[in-house]
């Protein structure tokens, strides 16, 4: 009964508005002003629905910021924060209320099992698998990013206090409650006046409601976002925390120490490893023991203007039966950030080439917390394709018009297509004595290829960074363990001396 009355009673409100239509679309019509005001009307409606549709269309207007992922990251980081991506576009600001914030834990948990998962696939806690002291850690990184977000984005928190936010927060919902009864009052008071300013706000509203929906969903985007971007950190290792050193003073600056990039140069025999090599350095040079390798591999130091301090490492040739990379893989592939792969432009056979090349990717494909170094390609003895008395350098391979030109297209075409490697990535070169042609630009390929080689060697240090501190901190446990037993002991006979 109560519910019909209800019903009645809306009703009878709405139908003088009605009649009130009804009448002004009679009077339209009847001075022959009906078709002009329909025109007005689908203007107004089309300029409003034109406004909503653009807004939706530019979001970009709305510089959000967004959470990437670190070039650094090895595959196995970019497999699951492609899933988390995932997560992220399909979540619903609906099933997560900003102001629910068990919705919100169970969603950061959510993103954070995803994750401990793909690393600890055979755990049934894997989100547990991890050192408390790398926990602690993470939840500092998290605490400075909302700590830096609060300083420059929020006005007054640095002077607001937890009470004063919580108070402001109370007289909003006061507030929105003393302004809805507000509304009501005026419309039942002044109902001509009230209505047009109800519906210039249901409209504004609704205008105003898809930029606000859409940084809610930013909101919970980035949410998933920089917590799977901590838990990657946290579960792959990669989040080492910092050592201090009690010894030391805290003020003093530490210095940072950049590590050699390590260069092998691989080819099959007599393809002119060792002339390269000479010819990056100008002279020839006596080997160096930098690296503690094989007696089979030959290792050089250089610094270059480009790129620093480099360890160029010669390997001895490979060929159908000789495979030296086989024996110990691990040094073969796993100790370099860059390979130089000589090989030459006159040789059509190159299945020892693929087959090395096979080896090293089956290699990294095993191991998705690394990355596989990038690939420089030199196609050596240009100089004796066709025609073979011609040497008139410089060669333009890019666009060629000379003979020899186009010989060396289409040698640097069949290897690159070979060995399934990118073009621009393979460089032609004379390496022969006092003719040497293009080594410069072996150079600038070695430049170009910094940060790629940069990024494998980071991933290559920090599992030699991560076993070398797992004994360090034992032995630093170990003795503040016992220097505490001893000065236990001390007191305890101390103590009995005193009796």
């Amino acid at each position: 009964m109560h519910k019909v009355l209800l019903s009645v009673s809306v009703v009878l409100l709405i139908l003088p508005w009605l009649a009130l239509i009804a009448a002004g679309i009679y009077w339209l019509w009847q001075h022959a002003y009906l078709t002009e005001a329909v025109a007005v009307f689908c203007a107004v409606y089309a300029l409003a629905w034109l406004t909503i549709r653009g807004l939706r269309k530019r979001q970009g207007l709305l510089v959000l910021p967004v959470v990437k992922p670190d070039d650094a990251w090895p595959p196995a980081a970019t497999e699951i924060w492609s899933k988390l991506d995932k997560m992220a576009e399909q979540i619903d600001p609906k099933d997560y209320p900003l102001t629910d914030s068990f919705r919100i834990l169970e969603l950061a948990k959510q993103v954070t099992v995803e994750v401990a998962r793909h690393y600890s696939t055979k755990s049934e806690r894997a989100e547990l698998d991890v050192p408390l002291r790398n926990i602690l850690f993470i939840a500092e990184q998290v605490c400075r990013d909302i700590r830096q977000m609060l300083d420059e984005k929020v006005p007054f928190s640095h002077l607001l206090t937890v009470g004063n936010g919580l108070e402001l927060w109370r007289w909003k919902d006061r507030m929105a409650s003393g302004h809805l009864a507000y509304r009501v009052g005026k419309l039942l008071l002044s109902p001509i006046a009230s209505i047009p300013r109800e519906l210039g706000q249901f409209f504004a509203g609704k205008a105003s409601a898809y930029p606000k929906g859409m940084i809610e969903r930013w909101l919970l985007q980035t949410l998933i976002k920089k917590i799977g971007y901590y838990a990657i950190a946290m579960y792959s290792g990669q989040a080492i925390p910092p050592q201090i050193d009690f010894d030391e003073p805290v003020h003093k600056p530490a210095e940072k120490t950049r590590r050699p990039l390590r260069l092998l140069v691989a080819g099959q025999l007599k393809t002119g490893k060792s002339s390269l090599i000479n010819a990056l350095f100008g002279e020839l040079r006596a080997p160096t023991d930098v690296l503690p390798l094989t007696c089979a591999l030959t290792v050089y130091r250089l610094q270059h203007e480009g790129t620093g301090d480099v360890v160029i490492v010669d390997s001895p040739g490979y060929g159908d039966q000789e495979r030296w990379f086989e024996e110990n893989p691990e040094q073969a592939f796993g100790e370099f950030d860059l390979i130089v792969l000589v090989c030459s432009a006159t040789q059509a056979g190159h299945e020892a080439d693929a087959g090395f090349l096979s080896a090293m990717r089956s290699w990294f494909d095993e191991r998705l917390e690394r990355r596989q170094p990038p690939i420089l390609l030199i196609a050596s003895h240009i100089d004796q394709l066709r025609p073979l008395r011609e040497w008139q350098p410089p060669y333009d391979v890019l666009q060629p018009q000379r003979a020899k030109e186009q010989s060396i297209r289409e040698a640097l075409e069949y290897i690159s297509e070979t060995l399934t490697i990118p073009l621009e990535d393979c460089l032609p070169v004379c390496l022969k004595e006092r003719s040497v042609y293009n080594i410069e630009a072996v150079w600038t390929g070695i430049a170009e290829k910094l940060p790629e080689s940069l990024r494998a060697q980071y991933l290559r240090c920090l599992v030699e960074a991560k076993d070398k501190e797992k004994w360090l901190m034992l032995r630093k446990q170990l003795a503040n363990a016992g220097r505490i037993a001893v000065d236990r002991v001390k007191e305890i006979k101390k103590g009995k001396g005193e009796r």
